[in-house]
């Protein structure tokens, strides 16, 4: 009996070129979000809902195809999988609540600060500590996503609620963080197709349950969506949640969670020219002020670093 038996789940590293351009697509894939989100007319709980729903559906197939021949997901793993998809259907029910209560630049800001969750926790629960140079790619991302919002932020007629808002946000960004530091650990050993089917699915049950209790409007029965707004769910499937997530998760067993959390912070510069060509939103002044440093900090933290010279 081999001393190492669930060996063959290992997962081989993906090559420098193919982590780069997936780190890439991903960006732009989960950025054409927003679009779509403004073309489906349907509550965001519920596209939240069906986004997880048919991913996972979409997913399952070659999830079962993947697994046969498989030994089964032990316990600890089965127990970390739902933990992975109750943190995502978290990430998406705080974030989406939070624009009720505060400013969608509030809100963005600090759902944004999942770099720092993610680098604490890699370095507590996974013994993958940022290097400097990811801290300082970190930091000079962040300041540029506050710059963007800043805009919005000056002279914004805050209410009482707005703190509950705030802190929506900021547990939306913990949650994100522990599906990222989660999928990182089982992403080793296990193919994306079977860990993103399970996952999805969790996230779509625990949705449901909050669609169930806000009696938000699933799109089924008399409330039905129109062709236009189905399209647009569609596309979220396809975009954000299968070539976006399952992208980033298929990455996780390469790179560590902190190079990707920081590379998400992309997401709103892509959005902000996706929505300024198609939909001729110009954006703020400051914009153009915060973007080169998030993209600066992405390429900081995500590079990788020289190897060090053959000594003579």
């Amino acid at each position: 009996m081999s001393s190492h038996p669930r060996a063959e789940l290992a997962v081989p590293e993906l090559s420098v070129p193919v982590v780069a351009g997936g780190l890439c697509v991903g960006v732009i894939a989960v950025s054409t979000s927003a679009l779509l989100v403004r073309l489906a007319e349907a509550p965001a709980l519920a596209i939240s809902f069906w986004r997880c729903a048919l991913g996972a559906l979409c997913l399952a197939p070659f999830a079962w195809r993947a697994k046969r021949g498989r030994p089964t997901l032990s316990r600890s793993e089965l127990g970390r999988l739902a933990l992975s998809g109750v943190a995502l259907a978290l990430h998406f029910a705080l974030w989406l609540a939070s624009l009720s209560f505060t400013t969608v630049a509030s809100s963005v800001t600090l759902v944004a600060m999942a770099p720092l969750f993610v680098g604490m926790g890699a370095a507590v629960f996974l013994n993958e500590p940022p290097t400097a140079r990811t801290w300082r790619g970190i930091i000079l991302a962040l300041v540029g996503a506050v710059a963007i919002a800043g805009a919005d932020l000056v002279g914004a007629p805050l209410g009482g609620r707005a703190l509950l808002g705030d802190a929506l946000a900021f547990g939306g960004a913990a949650a994100v963080s522990g599906y990222l530091l989660i999928g990182r650990s089982v992403r080793r050993r296990l193919p994306v197709v079977v860990y993103g089917a399970v996952v999805y699915g969790i996230a779509a049950v625990v949705l449901l349950g909050v669609c169930l209790v806000t009696r938000t409007d699933l799109g089924l029965g008399s409330g039905t969506y129109d062709a236009g707004t189905w399209w647009a769910i569609a596309g979220i499937v396809v975009g954000p949640q299968l070539l976006g997530h399952t992208l980033f998760n298929t990455l996780l067993s390469t790179v560590t969670a902190t190079v990707v959390a920081v590379t998400v912070l992309a997401e709103p510069v892509v959005a902000s020219l996706l929505a300024f060509v198609v939909l001729g939103e110009l954006p703020q002044p400051l914009f153009w002020v915060g973007a080169p440093l998030v993209l600066a900090g992405v390429g900081v933290a995500a590079a990788r670093p020289r190897p060090e010279p053959a000594p003579h």
